[in-house]
C-alpha cells in the first residue's frame, strides 16, 4: 500500500513539474475595437514580475506601452490603442531588456461615433446631447472650442442623452465625442452659443448697512447671482450677494460705506456681468446719551438713536482706541437703552455706536469711570475635561492654500486636527466632522464623519485625505445650517468648533445660522486662522458671541494648536445679582477680574457654583 501511495506522489510531482516548465502562452481575442479593452490570460509565466502589453506589430523587442503584471491563469484587462492596425499582445520578461516570452496577434479595428444636439443654445444653459459610439467606460461627450478640447463634459456611462452646460460666453463651439483612452476625438459637430442679457432693479437709494430688495430678470443659470459693489469696481468683483435661484426678488445687505454703488447680475461660471443698475448708499447717523460718569464695574444705561442694523452694538473703549476696537459691549437689538458694563480700571473712556458690518463708529460720547469703593478680586475657574458632543466644521476653501511660513494653511489645520482628536478630545466622545469648500466654484459642504464615538485612527485617515482647491468658495452659513441636522441625534451638551480663515462667500448668513444654533442650545466657538482683516475678526467674534461661544485667533502652527485646544474647553460666565454677566472666560485659562461681591459661576452644560469674591484676592472655583 505504501509503495502505491509513493507512486501516486511521484506522478503528481512530475505532473506539477511539467506544468511549471510549460512554455509561456497568451490567450485572448484576435480582434478588438480601437480605444476599448481586451481580456488577456497568461499561462507558463515563471516570474511574478513578468508583464503584458499591446504594441504595434513590428515594434522592436523590449518595447511596451500600457501594461499589466502577468499572473498565471488570472484574466487581465488591457487598454486597446486608439489607432486601427496590426498589433501584438506581448508577454515580456521582468528584467531589462524585457525579452518577449510569448506573443499573440491582435487586429485593432476602427470605431466611429456621432453626437447630436441643438444647433444653438443660450449662454450658460443646460441642454441634452444624444450620442452613438463604443461607450467605453471612460469615453465622454464634451463641448469645446479652438483653444480648449473641453469646457464641460459628461461620461457616456452616465446615460444617453447626457446633459451639458453651455459656456456663458457667446460664440462658436463644438460638441465632441472623445475616447477615454488617449482622449482621442472621434466625432464632432458645430454648436452656436447665443448671448443672454439680464436686468436688476431696486430703490434708487438705501441706507448704509440696511437690508433691501432687488428684482431681476435673466437666464437664472446655475449659481448666477446678484451683488452690490462700488460704482466702477472691476469686472468679476462681488460683495454682498444672493443667488437668483432663491427667487425673482432677492434680499441684499447694503455696505456700510456710503456713496455710489452698482447692482450687478453675474453669471455663475465666469462672473461676467449681464446687467447692472446704479444705487446710492446713504450714510447713517446715530447719537448716544449716557451719564457723564460711572463707577468702575457698574452697569451704565445708554440711550441710542441709529439704524439698528444686524449686529450694531454699543461699546466702551479708551478714547485713543482704533476704529473697530471694542471693550464691554451690548447689541442695539437688545433694547433701548442698552446696559453696558463699565471697565474695572478708572479713567477716561468713550461710548461708541458701532456698525455690525464694518465696525465703523457712527456716534461717540465721553464717559469718566471713577474708582469703585473696593478693589477688584480675581476668579480662577478650572474644570475636569468632560466632552459631550463635538462637531468640527473645517473651512477647506481656496484661501487655505496660502502659506504660513513654509506650509500651507490647510496642512497646518490637518496636523492640528489630527493631534486634537488623538490627544485632547477623549476617545469614544460623540464626534462629527464637516468640511466645506473643496470643489472649484462650488459652495459644497460635506459631512465627512457623521456623529459617532471618536476613533482617532479612523478620523486621522479621513483628515489625511482632505485637501483644498483654488477658487473653492466658503459656505459658512450653509455649513452651520447643516449642523442642526448633523447633531440631531445628540444628547447632552453640544459644542461646535468652526475653523476658518475667511468670510462667507456663498451668500449665506452665518449670523442667522448661529442664532438658530443658540436657540437649539448648541454652543459655537470660532477659531480664526491667519485673519489679517480687523473687520472680519470683529465679525467672527460677534458671531461666536451671539452663539454663546468664544472667538480665538491663531497666526501660526503653535497658536493654532493652542486655540483649538482652548476651543474644546468648557466656557463659563460670572453672573451678578441682577442676572447680568459681569465676566466670562475659559476654564483653565487666566483668571478674570470682578468687583467684590457674591456671584454665580455658570459652567457650560448647566453646572453652577456660588462664590464670594474679596478685594485683591483670588477665588478658586473648581468643577469636578
Amino acid at each position: 500500500m505504501a509503495t502505491r501511495n509513493l507512486g501516486f506522489l511521484v506522478l503528481a510531482l512530475l505532473s506539477a513539474a511539467s506544468s511549471a516548465m510549460a512554455a509561456p502562452a497568451i490567450s485572448g481575442p484576435a480582434k478588438a475595437t480601437a480605444g476599448g479593452e481586451v481580456a488577456v490570460t497568461v499561462t507558463g509565466s515563471a516570474d511574478r514580475r513578468d508583464f503584458i502589453s499591446i504594441v504595434p506589430k513590428d515594434s522592436k523587442p523590449g518595447t511596451y506601452g500600457n501594461y499589466q503584471y502577468a499572473e498565471n491563469g488570472v484574466p487581465k484587462k488591457l487598454e486597446v490603442p486608439t489607432e486601427p492596425g496590426d498589433y501584438e499582445i506581448r508577454l515580456l520578461g521582468a528584467d531589462s531588456p524585457y525579452p518577449t516570452l510569448a506573443s499573440r496577434a491582435l487586429r485593432v479595428e476602427g470605431v466611429s461615433a456621432t453626437v447630436d444636439g441643438p444647433a444653438s443654445v443660450a449662454a450658460g444653459a443646460k441642454f441634452d446631447v444624444r450620442w452613438t459610439g463604443p461607450g467605453n467606460d471612460r469615453d465622454y461627450v464634451a463641448i469645446g472650442d479652438a483653444q480648449r478640447p473641453y469646457l464641460d463634459y459628461a461620461y457616456t456611462k452616465a446615460g444617453n442623452p447626457v446633459r451639458l452646460t453651455a459656456p456663458d460666453k457667446a460664440g462658436s463651439y463644438e460638441l465632441r465625442y472623445f475616447l477615454g483612452n488617449g482622449d482621442k476625438l472621434i466625432a464632432a459637430r458645430n454648436l452656436t452659443v447665443g448671448s443672454v442679457t439680464a436686468s436688476v432693479s431696486a430703490p434708487a437709494s438705501v441706507a448704509a448697512g440696511a437690508k433691501f430688495r432687488v428684482k431681476w430678470t435673466g437666464p437664472d443659470n446655475p449659481l448666477d447671482f446678484v451683488t452690490i459693489v462700488k460704482a466702477g469696481a472691476p469686472e468679476r468683483q462681488y460683495a454682498s450677494y444672493a443667488y437668483t435661484s432663491k427667487g425673482a426678488t432677492l434680499e441684499l445687505t447694503a455696505p456700510d460705506q456710503p456713496g455710489a454703488h452698482e447692482l450687478r447680475y453675474l453669471t455663475g461660471q465666469t462672473y461676467a456681468t449681464l446687467g447692472s443698475a446704479r444705487i446710492m448708499v446713504v450714510a447713517n447717523t446715530a447719537s448716544l446719551e449716557a451719564p457723564a460718569a460711572a463707577v468702575a464695574g457698574s452697569t451704565v444705561a445708554v440711550s441710542w438713536k441709529g439704524p439698528n442694523n444686524a449686529l450694531d452694538y454699543i461699546t466702551v473703549v479708551a478714547p485713543t482706541a482704533i476704529e473697530g476696537a471694542w471693550g464691554s459691549y451690548e447689541y442695539t437689538a437688545k433694547g433701548n437703552p442698552v446696559r453696558v458694563l463699565a471697565p474695572l480700571v478708572a479713567g477716561s473712556y468713550e461710548l461708541r455706536y458701532s456698525s455690525g458690518q464694518s465696525h465703523a463708529t457712527l456716534a461717540r460720547v465721553p464717559i469718566r469711570i471713577t474708582p469703585a469703593k473696593a478693589e477688584a478680586g480675581l476668579v480662577a475657574v478650572t474644570a475636569a475635561p468632560a466632552f459631550g458632543n463635538v462637531e468640527i466644521v473645517l473651512d477647506a476653501s481656496g484661501s487655505m492654500l496660502q502659506r504660513v511660513g513654509s506650509q500651507r494653511r490647510i496642512d497646518l489645520a490637518k496636523q492640528t486636527l489630527t493631534k486634537l482628536t488623538a490627544t485632547t478630545i477623549a476617545a469614544k466622545t460623540p464626534f462629527a466632522l464637516r468640511v466645506l469648500g473643496r470643489e472649484v466654484d462650488s459652495c459644497q459642504t460635506d459631512l465627512d464623519i457623521p456623529l459617532a464615538p471618536l476613533d482617532p485612527g479612523v478620523v486621522a485617515g479621513r483628515i489625511a485625505r482632505i485637501d483644498s482647491k483654488n477658487n473653492a468658495r466658503t459656505p459658512l452659513g450653509a455649513s452651520l445650517e447643516k449642523v442642526l441636522e448633523d447633531l440631531g441625534a445628540a444628547r447632552g451638551e453640544r459644542l461646535v468648533i468652526l475653523l476658518t480663515d475667511g468670510d462667507e462667500t456663498c451668500g449665506g448668513d452665518p449670523g442667522a445660522a448661529m442664532a438658530k444654533l443658540t436657540r437649539a442650545g448648541i454652543r459655537v466657538n470660532i477659531v480664526g486662522f491667519a485673519i489679517d482683516d480687523p473687520r472680519l475678526a470683529g465679525t467672527l467674534r460677534h458671531w461666536s458671541d451671539s452663539a454663546g461661544g468664544h472667538y480665538f485667533e491663531a497666526r501660526d502652527a503653535g497658536s493654532l494648536d493652542r486655540a483649538m485646544t482652548q476651543a474644546t474647553r468648557a466656557a463659563y460666565s460670572i453672573v451678578g445679582a441682577q442676572n447680568q454677566v459681569v465676566a466670562a472666560g475659559i476654564a483653565g485659562e487666566a483668571p478674570v477680574s470682578v468687583l467684590p461681591g457674591q456671584y454665580t459661576v455658570r459652567l457650560g452644560g448647566g453646572r453652577t457654583q456660588s462664590v464670594v469674591v474679596k478685594p485683591k484676592e483670588t477665588t478658586q472655583v473648581k468643577f469636578d
